[in-house]
Order: C-alpha cells, then sequence, then structure tokens
C-alpha cells in the first residue's frame, strides 16, 4: 500500500513537514503549486487543485513511483496535466486545505473515493470536513509525523 505523506499544522502546503524537501517544481506562480518533494525516502507528488493565485487554496499530495517521475518530466501541457490527474485516481490521497500558505486542515481519500473526477472529488471531500466543523488542528495531529 502506498505511504502517506505526514503533514504538519503551520507549514508550507510545498514543504508540509520538517522532513519535507522539495526536489521538483512543475509549476509555480508566487510559490510551486506543483511538484516532487521526498519524506523519509519516499516520492509524493503535490499539486495545488483550487485556488492557486488566493489566499485560501486546496492541495494534494500522492505517493509517486520513479516511473511516474519520468513520466511526470517528460510530460508537458495538456499531457502533464492528465498524468497529474492520471496519478491522483484510485490511490490513497491526502487533501489539505491552506490558508494563507498554511496547512490548516487534512483529510485522506481511500483509493474510492477519487471517482471519476479527481478534482470534484477532492473538493467535495474537503467542503464536507470543513461543514463538520472539524477541529484543523485534532485533524492534522492525526496524519502528522509524530517526532
Amino acid at each position: 500500500m502506498p505511504e502517506l505523506v505526514h503533514l504538519q499544522f503551520g507549514a508550507k502546503p510545498w514543504e508540509p513537514s520538517e522532513t519535507s524537501r522539495v526536489i521538483a517544481v512543475y509549476d509555480k506562480h508566487d510559490r510551486p503549486t506543483c511538484g516532487l518533494l521526498e519524506q523519509q525516502g519516499h516520492k509524493f507528488l503535490f499539486d495545488c487543485i483550487e485556488g492557486h493565485a488566493w489566499d485560501i487554496n486546496v492541495w494534494a499530495y500522492v505517493e509517486v513511483t520513479e516511473d511516474q517521475i519520468a513520466e511526470l518530466t517528460a510530460a508537458e501541457g495538456a499531457k502533464f496535466a492528465a498524468f497529474v490527474d492520471r496519478t491522483l485516481k484510485g490511490v490513497p490521497l491526502v487533501a489539505a486545505l491552506a490558508v494563507g500558505d498554511r496547512l490548516e486542515m487534512a483529510h485522506v481519500l481511500g483509493p474510492e473515493e477519487t471517482g471519476s473526477n479527481v478534482y470534484t472529488s477532492i473538493m467535495e471531500a474537503v467542503l464536507a470536513k470543513i461543514e463538520r466543523g472539524t477541529n484543523a488542528a485534532e485533524t492534522l495531529r492525526r496524519v502528522q509525523l509524530v517526532s
């Protein structure tokens, strides 16, 4: 089973923990919005799926293989976007909400939850979590790296 990324409350979405380091940036605005990070020997794709230029944004994280990394690196334009979507489908992933470039809340989606439209599935999961009034700090404690 793939690993899940470890997140820390208050961390930057592209550097979601003290043990994370960015190893590739595929897209950026005033900050990295899509790329790869390494965390304890595992590599993860991170992608800002909503709110690229806003103060509030939604991010997705999924572990990737060396073969997937090679395909990401080679793909461009629409092929790159389609490959990112395929990479997020049918696998466990972590969706996170960031406010002011700081992680506030996270939700783990199982492989069956991503459905045919990854974007819609992630947004619905994050919005449902917000609507339930989940305590953001408690949510992140469950998925963050315990030191």
